[in-house]
């Protein structure tokens, strides 16, 4: 006769495996950039990825949202949603693969999709879920090459971004100056073009699309992004991409 304790570790142990069994198998591997403050570009990370895998004519969006926390105001979050095999799921860099039990006939319904995604997080009330997509761009100039191994994890973390977006569109590593309880830190960000928007990704503050147009290239327009997210950014200086 099995004891109660044993009987119970049986029980949740053959619990879990049918779980585990009718969760589906993940439908590709996928390596994410694992950076700080990365949610949006491991997400545009994985659109470019899963175009790769699957062609140009594949069904992939970045579903990004606003968000309130209880009674404040938060970041909002980013996550990639796709069609495989028929059927939508998503990829969220705090939860990995998410299969979505939706038909890839309701994949356009914002809405309908977001919701067992924002499931995930029951303490966040979303603002304004809106789908983002590429437009065809091609990248230019050499390849950002990897940061050295003494770098510090900022510029790290910047380097990496903008070594893997900078496969799919032009990118500039920039490395920068600002002031910050009045000391003096150097910091470094990527500026790239996705949906349109200009955005600058660092790792100290996330990613910030800009409604600016112009190159990537020009330092006068990334110093002008660079101060709205670090008031009183100085010395910026290309460091890589094209």
């Amino acid at each position: 006769m099995i004891g109660l304790g044993r009987a119970f570790t049986a029980l949740v142990m053959g619990a879990a495996a049918v779980a585990s069994s009718a969760r589906p198998a993940p439908p590709f591997p996928h390596e994410p950039l694992n950076v700080a403050a990365g949610c949006l570009v491991e997400s545009i990370y994985f659109y470019d990825r899963c175009r790769e895998r699957l062609g140009d004519d594949a069904w992939v969006r970045v579903l990004q949202w606003g968000a309130k926390e209880d009674d404040e105001i938060v970041a909002g979050h980013a996550v990639a949603v796709f069609v495989f095999a028929d059927r939508v799921w998503a990829w969220d860099a705090n939860f990995g693969f998410l299969p979505l039990g939706l038909p890839g006939a309701q994949r356009e319904d914002v809405e309908l999709v977001a919701r067992p995604i924002l499931a995930k997080y029951p303490r966040i009330t979303p603002r304004d879920p809106v789908y983002r997509f590429d437009f065809l761009q091609a990248p230019a100039g050499a390849a950002v090459a990897a940061p050295p191994l003494e770098a510090d994890s900022v510029l790290r973390d910047a380097s990496i971004v903008a070594a893997r977006l900078g496969r799919h569109r032009p990118v500039n590593l920039v490395q920068f100056s600002y002031v910050e309880k009045g000391e003096r830190r150097q910091s470094a960000a990527v500026v790239f073009l996705f949906h349109g928007r200009y955005c600058v990704y660092s790792p100290v503050r996330g990613t910030v699309p800009f409604l600016a147009r112009g190159s990537v290239q020009n330092l006068r327009l990334v110093q002008e992004a660079l101060r709205r997210m670090f008031p009183g950014a100085f010395a910026v200086e290309a460091l890589g991409g094209g």
